[in-house]
């Protein structure tokens, strides 16, 4: 067993474009060599440009890790512990036995709490792209849309296959072999993290194919990062619509106009600040609020109670 010091973390961060944070040691000005996690850390890269990183920590302080790098599959495996993510105003907890999978892009940082004193074993499999050099087991990947509804979907992995993700910590195999064992589980937690077309909605109104995937991209785009400022016109840049053409397109695609949808999410991502202490006026700002006032009366018609009157511990 070996141990982490947060200088530890801090190295392996700038490997793969992740920040990681320690509340209980923040502007400490002590040395970084504290100890903050024991156990074992494995990486194992492959020729088909999937890497699996296996995690077995005891976390010894609760730290937050704050993901800017690209991948256009990444999929998380608890198997034991708990997990919490935040991408934007989507906010998902992990427990034995869940799996989430995504796009990761610089653009929308991915964030993930880790609560202290907990034995936290994560299965991390991402695709780079860069690192295929087969091009066969994974040829399908380039260029994909992963996720074309639901751009952080959490999923049930089986029994069986939890059973063999822990198992692959004792296996002594080398090489090739080793290899192409890890290739074989890749393929079923990707084939399996993939949203399949009978999960989408057999409702999809009359949009042509291309126009939808844009219109995806925008709503991606507004659930990812509501805290920043919106227009129409920049919007409807994105996607290659002229105004009016998105606001009808979007309303008839989702249900919602376009803006309804953008307020929604920032006040689900305000709840998010609300639970970890922040202020009314804080969270107004933090969220893309000018005016505190403002925020309060949307968050009290879009919940039906007032942002300083919400009832304790209510966390969805």
């Amino acid at each position: 067993m070996h141990t982490f010091s947060q200088a530890d973390f801090e190295r392996f961060g700038q490997l793969y474009d992740i920040e990681f944070r320690f509340p209980s040691i923040q502007g400490s000005s002590g040395p970084d060599d504290r100890i903050v996690a024991r156990g074992e850390i494995n990486e194992h890269s492959l020729p088909s440009g999937f890497r699996f990183t296996f995690s077995s920590l005891e976390v010894m302080e609760a730290y937050e890790s704050v993901s800017r790098g690209h991948a256009p599959l990444l999929i998380l495996v608890v198997l034991d512990g708990i997990v919490e993510l935040t991408l934007g105003s989507v906010e998902h907890i992990l427990t034995p036995g869940n799996a989430v999978s995504m796009q990761l892009h610089p653009d929308y940082p991915l964030r993930a709490c880790q609560r202290e004193q907990q034995h936290l074993n994560v299965v991390a499999l991402a695709f780079d792209p860069r690192r295929d050099s087969l091009g066969h087991a994974s040829t399908g990947l380039h260029g994909l849309t992963i996720l074309p509804q639901t751009p952080l979907r959490q999923w049930i992995v089986p029994q069986a296959l939890q059973e063999l993700l822990n198992t692959y910590a004792i296996l002594t195999m080398t090489g090739s072999r080793r290899n192409l064992v890890l290739e074989g589980l890749a393929l079923q937690l990707a084939g399996l993290g993939l949203a399949s077309e009978e999960q989408e909605s057999p409702h999809v109104p009359v949009v042509p194919v291309q126009q939808r995937q844009r219109l995806e991209l925008v709503r991606q785009h507004l659930e990812f990062t509501p805290d920043h400022h919106h227009t129409l016109k920049d919007l409807a840049q994105m996607a290659a619509m002229s105004p009016s053409g998105l606001r009808a397109k979007f309303r008839a695609m989702y249900g919602v106009p376009v803006f309804d949808y953008l307020r929604k999410c920032r006040l689900r991502l305000a709840k998010h600040y609300l639970d970890q202490g922040f202020s009314v006026e804080q969270t107004a700002n933090k969220v893309g609020y000018s005016h505190a006032t403002n925020f309060s009366t949307a968050f009290r018609r879009e919940f039906g109670f007032s942002p300083r009157k919400r009832p304790v511990g209510q966390k969805q």
